[in-house]
């Protein structure tokens, strides 16, 4: 079956005014227009994940799931208009690389996870989520990492720069490789300034993870942290999980209630220690 890709009027508008600079990388890549840029996009989901032979696209003022939405959010459906997958955009001179995957994803996932409640998998979305990179500027350890939480959520990546996150890791001096929650741990610390990691600590004697607060001040008087926040702890949550750990959450329920991506998480992971 045919299916199709769809995204937002919002994001065609974005990249009808790129800079000169922008639409010369997108050129280096065989695509001389937004449109060109969206067939490449194409030809590399299709090539990547050869099962969702998308057809075509297009660009509709609202895109919608669980009233949920944003500029960088789409859909793939089939001829039958059913909901296949979601896919998310990281936009062409991206430069905020804590945000990078994070920003594009968790102001809708959070909207959607809540919706799950009565779902017995323990995974923060219903659908396949494909990442398409559109972002041409180098790609930093710490956009890396971003990246490489999001395939160990299980997301699926594209760059239509073909760009190597897993040599961009190892030339920074990260073992791409996660296969624990402690290899993950260690790589989130890597990139972190202070060569701490400030979104959870694992006890590895007591199988416990604890989820800390130390950039999310009250909870509520924040900008994107949360959305930062999102992306390391259900990345480490999943691990988590995989290997037994129970979460201790009395840090974080320290915090007020009233942020959409803080209380999603929190009421996500008592979901799964029940």
């Amino acid at each position: 079956m045919e299916h199709r890709l769809i995204f937002s009027s919002e994001l065609e508008e974005k990249l009808k005014n790129v800079t000169g600079e922008t639409k010369q990388a997108w050129k280096d890549i065989g695509a001389s227009s937004y449109l060109e840029l969206m067939e490449c996009c194409i030809g590399k989901l299709n090539d990547s994940y050869p099962k969702l032979n998308i057809v075509s696209f297009s660009f509709h003022e609202d895109i919608q799931v669980y009233g949920q939405s944003n500029t960088y959010f789409g859909l793939i459906k089939n001829e039958d208009n059913v909901l296949l997958a979601y896919v998310f955009v990281i936009p062409p001179k991206y430069e905020t690389r804590s945000g990078v995957l994070a920003q594009q994803v968790f102001p809708v996932l959070s909207g959607i996870t809540p919706e799950l409640r009565a779902s017995k998998d323990i995974r923060i979305n219903n659908r396949p989520i494909f990442i398409v990179n559109l972002n041409e500027a180098n790609l930093t350890a710490s956009v890396a990492v971003n990246i490489k939480s999001g395939t160990v959520l299980g997301f699926n990546y594209i760059d239509v720069y073909d760009r190597d996150i897993e040599e961009i890791l190892l030339s920074n001096g990260i073992n791409p490789t996660v296969r624990s929650l402690k290899d993950y741990e260690r790589m989130v610390a890597k990139v972190n300034k202070s060569g701490v990691n400030e979104f959870f600590k694992v006890d590895a004697l007591g199988k416990t993870i604890t989820f800390l607060t130390i950039r999310l001040k009250d909870g509520i008087h924040v900008n994107n942290e949360p959305y930062w926040f999102a992306l390391k702890a259900y990345a480490a949550l999943y691990l988590a999980k995989n290997e037994g750990y129970s979460c201790d959450m009395n840090i974080m329920n320290q915090l007020s209630r009233g942020n959409k991506t803080l209380d999603a998480f929190r009421d996500f992971v008592e979901k799964t220690e029940m």
